[in-house]
């Protein structure tokens, strides 16, 4: 039965389009009643700070002259017009004018309009206020708008300041001695008079006019204007964009929810698959990892999914070819993880991905475990070799026993020479065990396809490990090859063939010293395997290793690198351990020894 889906729609999608422009509609006029009201809010930042920048020059003025009293006693009209000039300097002054009541100008900052008459309707206004008052003009000659400030100007704090005292007693001194003290030159003190006036004293009712230019404020305003207008148009655009949005919202959520339910379907077929997926984007970051792809690689998907492939997976990344043109790439064989003591052997075929316009948008990459079949592969291979080296043992077993039964008897006969318990009769009794050991198997070599039965017995562990040593002690002193063994075991005694064990650490001890031409170190450790009822024997040396590339065909029948070696010692290795039910794992890095670990169940 079919389990019905239920489609949660929004009430939204389905909403009227008139509802969205009538909301666009609301807010545009939100948004324009706060930008008129921030437009008004401006001017008026705009014309107090207009307003104080007069205060200030006012200020300004005053100061000069108050500090001209302190120094001369009178003010100095040409000082003053002086200070005018230099106050005017700034750009956004355009001018500065001292008038009197009758409109006549005193002072000003273009000095050839001193002396002329201003019209102005302010100098007259009886309600004007100690701090003055503003007004906006259009001066006809630039076209442009002026700000004035027109206010009374009293420097002295209307005639009660000490300053104004003193000046008061100097002139009445000067009138009480007929001292001319407004022509230049007979007084040192003395200054020129304002044009038109017998005396200009600081308690005259005089006003000061200053004029600022207002084109940089206008240009602010007409600035916000303009963004004004911007906002409304944007916020017209965003409701025609609403407004095309609803129309194909249904549509699309539509769309969405097919894709969603593909996306869903395709990532659980992709989960389950025993087959590793890699999926790349056009830059190289990870997409897609599946978990079999997990699993072979020794990463998880937090670690790889958004990070570029040669990063996090650099082994697969060689694999992409370069260049403009991405090719396939298929059935390429790759070990991972490469660190892992078991790697998986795996088949890999890359394949890009390519759009409706012929364009590389990413790459899917396809992993195969073949470790299984390898291992097939490799024990067929080894089992063809080793009735081939059965098929050969047969010619060469009866050139092979005859040598052995003279050594044998001339053992025999050099043994009954000496005393049972002398050095020499230990030697000889030690040659023809070996002799003995040698004709067993030869004996078993040629029964290769029919295999001997073991002779399992229980072995005290540490006695044969020392006596296994013993057979090379001479050999490993000549190469200057130190011997050490370790038996870390609870149990002493272990289940074995004791013989072909012996014969199996045999060819591992004389592989090992063949690799320490030079000298080194040789270790042999005993104890525990992995399992329960199991044990692990381990031969260790410093030699110079085996390379990386043939180190999987080492124990195959005839491989050998010596000039002189036949290849058969570690396929009879193999053989013997496998028949005692074992494993054996090699693990060697060139330039830096080899480790042989056994494990057989004991």
């Amino acid at each position: 039965m079919k389990k019905k889906t239920k489609i949660i729609t929004s009430p939204f999608a389905y909403a009227s389009p008139w509802i969205l422009a009538t909301a666009i509609g609301m807010l545009i006029a939100i948004v324009f009643f706060f930008a008129v009201n921030n437009l008004q809010r401006e001017k008026r930042i705009l014309t107090e700070s207009l307003y104080n920048k007069g205060q200030a020059i006012i200020r300004f003025i005053g100061a000069g002259t108050r500090a001209s009293m302190m120094m001369m006693g009178t003010p100095n009209p040409e000082q003053f017009q002086h200070l005018i000039e230099q106050a005017a300097g700034e750009s956004s002054i355009l001018y500065i004018a001292l008038a009197d009541n009758d409109g006549k100008i005193v002072a000003h900052s273009t000095r050839a309009l001193v002396g002329s008459s201003l019209d102005h309707p302010l100098l007259t206004d009886a309600e004007l206020s100690p701090v003055g008052k503003y007004h906006i003009v259009s001066d006809q000659k630039t076209n442009r708008k002026v700000f004035e400030i027109v206010a009374p100007f009293k420097p002295f704090m209307r005639g009660r300041g000490p300053f104004f005292k003193r000046h008061l007693q100097a002139m009445q001194q000067a009138e009480k001695k007929d001292s001319p003290t407004w022509q230049n030159g007979a007084n040192p003190s003395a200054c020129q008079p304002f044009p038109g006036k017998e005396t200009w004293l600081p308690g005259d009712k005089l006003s000061i006019v200053v004029g600022l230019d207002m084109t940089e404020q206008d240009k602010i305003i007409q600035q916000d204007r303009y963004h004004m207008i911007y906002m409304s148009i944007a916020m017209l655009l965003v409701a025609i964009g609403g407004w095309i949005a609803l129309l194909t919202a249904q549509s699309y959520r539509s769309s969405q929810k097919t894709i969603m339910n593909m996306r869903a379907f395709t990532d659980l077929l992709i989960s389950r698959l025993p087959v590793g997926i890699i999926a790349t984007n056009a830059e190289g970051h990870i997409q897609t990892f599946n978990s079999a792809a997990a699993k072979f690689t020794g990463k998880t998907p937090e670690q790889t999914i958004g990070h570029q492939q040669g990063a996090v997976l650099p082994q697969i990344q060689q694999l992409i070819p370069s260049g403009e043109h991405e090719l396939e790439v298929l059935d390429t064989e790759i070990l991972l993880p490469p660190d892992s003591p078991t790697p998986n052997h795996l088949r890999v075929s890359s394949v890009p991905i390519i759009d409706g316009q012929s364009n590389a948008i990413g790459r899917v990459m396809l992993m195969y475990d073949v470790t299984e079949i390898k291992k097939l592969e490799g024990q067929v291979r080894r089992h063809d070799r080793l009735v081939a080296l059965g098929k050969m043992a047969a010619g060469v077993a009866h050139e092979v026993r005859n040598p052995l039964s003279s050594i044998k008897g001339f053992a025999t006969l050099l043994g009954s020479r000496f005393a049972d318990e002398s050095e020499e009769g230990e030697a000889a009794r030690l040659l023809i065990n070996e002799v003995e050991r040698l004709n067993r198997s030869i004996t078993e070599l040629l029964t290769y396809a029919r295999p001997l039965p073991l002779a399992i017995v229980e072995v005290e562990i540490e006695p044969f490990i020392e006596a296994s040593l013993k057979l090379i002690l001479s050999d490993a002193k000549a190469l200057g090859v130190s011997v050490h063994h370790e038996i870390a075991m609870k149990r002493t005694r272990v289940r074995l063939d004791k013989d072909r064990l012996n014969q199996v650490l045999l060819n591992l001890y004389l592989n090992s010293l063949q690799a320490m031409e030079l000298g080194g170190e040789l270790h042999v450790s005993v104890q525990d395997g992995p399992r329960p009822d199991t044990v692990a024997i381990t031969v260790r040396d410093t030699g110079c290793g085996i390379a990386e590339n043939i180190l999987e065909r080492v124990m195959d029948p005839y491989f050998t690198t010596k000039p002189e070696g036949t290849g058969l010692g570690l396929a009879m290795v193999y053989k013997i351990i496998d028949e005692h039910g074992g494993t054996i794992r090699i693990v060697s890095k060139e330039g830096e020894g080899t480790t042989v670990g056994i494990t057989l169940p004991g």
